[in-house]
């Protein structure tokens, strides 16, 4: 769905707008393979440790993949030698955050959902740098900040496009039109 990848390049742009360099840590399986090189950032990549929710093998063998991607990870940051950390969730937070807090390096979270996440919770408890898109997340340290968007987005003359938009998709203007997503 790209929920961490998106707010994640909105705070990106406006960060290299000034002057800082940006490298991501993403896996192999998710969006960012694509959506991150798109966008112009370079891209360093760790082994996935997904959070199974039912007992079984795959939860027995997370510790072990865990150590791994933190290794990973911690190669990825010794090489790179980032001033801050900044984390979005998702799985490649964990090592991340862990990462960050064995190398002393400033950490900051942001939790994009109401509810947060496992990667979230966890790095909220290692920062006191929390920032959240809802303001009654509960998180350790959470200051509501809103949610970052893309300029793409935030600066689109939704008024001039209206009639646009309608017409591509077959939309009637006299009728109220609901668009779900989730």
């Amino acid at each position: 769905t790209a929920g961490h990848t998106s707010p994640l390049l909105a705070t990106a742009a406006v960060l290299s707008d000034g002057g800082d360099e940006i490298v991501c840590l993403g896996t192999p399986k998710g969006l960012e393979v694509t959506l991150i090189p798109q966008a112009g950032y370079r891209l360093e990549l760790v082994p996935p440790v997904p959070l199974p929710r039912k007992p079984g093998k795959d939860l027995v063998l997370v510790p072990t993949k865990l150590r791994k991607t933190i290794k990973a990870t911690g190669e990825v940051i010794d090489r790179v030698r980032p001033d801050v950390i900044v984390g979005f969730g998702g799985y490649v937070s964990v090592p991340a955050y862990f990462v960050a807090r064995r190398r002393g390096i400033p950490l900051v979270v942001h939790e994009g959902n109401a509810i947060p996440g496992v990667a979230n919770k966890l790095g909220a408890r290692f920062t006191e740098n929390v920032a959240t898109s809802f303001p009654d997340t509960d998180l350790p340290h959470a200051t509501y900040i809103g949610l970052p968007i893309r300029r793409e987005i935030s600066g689109l003359d939704r008024a001039a496009r209206r009639a646009e938009a309608r017409a591509h998709f077959g939309l009637d203007a006299d009728r109220p039109t609901l668009l779900v997503t989730g």
